[in-house]
């Protein structure tokens, strides 16, 4: 009897160890990394907002028009918020990629000159041919409009291109260049296209693209040099967290620019009709053409399909409101204002387009 209790004791005891062991390799694979479960957590999330993005973009615009109706004193408030934010926006999406990537995009020459065409060209002559059909009654509104298509595009592209897994180096580059241009090609699309000079303050943009792009990017960069000297090859893990920040804030800005902007349309039936007709016409345009031709006629890599696309059809509409109310006055922006809804919103539905290719 003893030795059949000795002989259950050890198996007892060598069962015991085999679940000791299993336990300490689990934990062992689950410390693998500096912070355990975060980056599988991290990435349910990013998965979750890219599958839904779209859906909660919408939600950010209704939120931003029932703010904007119901507290349009208290929704100023985010205004000094917004640059700062867009600056956090990009360095977010910045810690995704590596230095050499932005390096090695002055290599694609076509794709860049194909989405200054897009931008500075097509995007100008549509909103002139709608403007001269349906706005030319109001010739305020008219040149708030074109004023619209002469602006660059926002810090908003690198944000959509980079939750749609497209180039980000070449989408942050287009943002870049037609920020500087934007020195020289709002008042000269403006003044050819509407026949009216806007006054743009030199110092005002350029220091628009350093906190929204040059200081964003160094310290993006920077930050990830420090996580890669401290992940390694784990550091792709938390690379959704950062992807994930940048998403959130899109959609805080969104929010803030619809709720602040709302307050100045008129109620005016009449009036409303005039000017959404023209923004609802405008942007399955200016995201649609360079849509099938980037997909049809050029073949682009999908990847860089996606940055063009949204370099093309998001513009900086916060900068064009501003231009147009310091110019031609506030009604000037009425159209403007009315865009902001009706470019989120076909933003939307073409990011609904490109995720048939990333789910195919």
């Amino acid at each position: 009897m003893a030795e059949i209790v000795v002989g259950k004791g050890k198996l007892m005891i060598d069962e015991t160890s085999k679940r000791n062991a299993r336990s300490k390799n689990a934990s062992a694979k689950a410390g693998s990394t500096p912070l355990g479960g975060l980056p599988n957590k991290a990435e349910m999330v990013a998965s979750f907002i890219r599958k839904n993005y779209s859906y909660m973009v919408f939600s950010m615009v209704f939120l931003g028009i029932l703010a904007g109706l119901t507290a349009p004193a208290q929704v100023q408030l985010l205004k000094p918020f917004m640059l700062p934010l867009t600056g956090v926006m990009v360095w977010a999406m910045t810690v995704t990629i590596r230095f050499k990537e932005l390096a090695q995009i002055v290599r694609k020459i076509r794709q860049i000159i194909l989405g200054l065409l897009f931008s500075y060209v097509f995007f100008p002559v549509i909103c002139f041919i709608l403007a001269m059909i349906f706005l030319l009654p109001r010739p305020e509104w008219a040149a708030g409009f074109i004023l619209m298509g002469s602006v660059p595009c926002a810090g908003m592209n690198v944000v959509w291109t980079g939750m749609l897994k497209g180039d980000v180096p070449l989408s942050l580059m287009l943002n870049a260049i037609m920020m500087f241009l934007g020195i020289a090609t709002i008042p000269t699309i403006t003044a050819f296209l509407a026949g009216v000079y806007v006054r743009v303050s030199v110092a005002d943009l350029l220091w628009s693209v350093l906190i929204n792009l040059v200081i964003p990017l160094f310290f993006g960069f920077l930050t990830r040099y420090v996580l890669e000297a401290r992940l390694g090859k784990n550091l792709p893990k938390y690379l959704p967290i950062f992807s994930s920040i940048s998403a959130v804030i899109a959609m805080i800005l969104m929010f803030s620019m619809v709720s602040i902007n709302i307050p100045m349309i008129p109620g005016e039936p009449y009036i409303l009709l005039s000017l959404m007709l023209p923004s609802l016409l405008v942007f399955p345009l200016v995201f649609g053409v360079p849509y099938l031709i980037c997909l049809r006629a050029l073949h682009l890599k999908y990847e860089e399909h996606v940055a063009i696309v949204y370099s093309s059809g998001m513009k900086h509409l916060p900068l064009a409101t501003g231009l147009a109310f310091a110019s031609f006055g506030s009604a000037a922006a009425f159209p403007i204002v009315i865009s902001a809804v009706f470019q989120t919103t076909f933003a939307s539905i073409f990011y609904r387009l490109f995720q048939r290719f990333i789910e195919a």
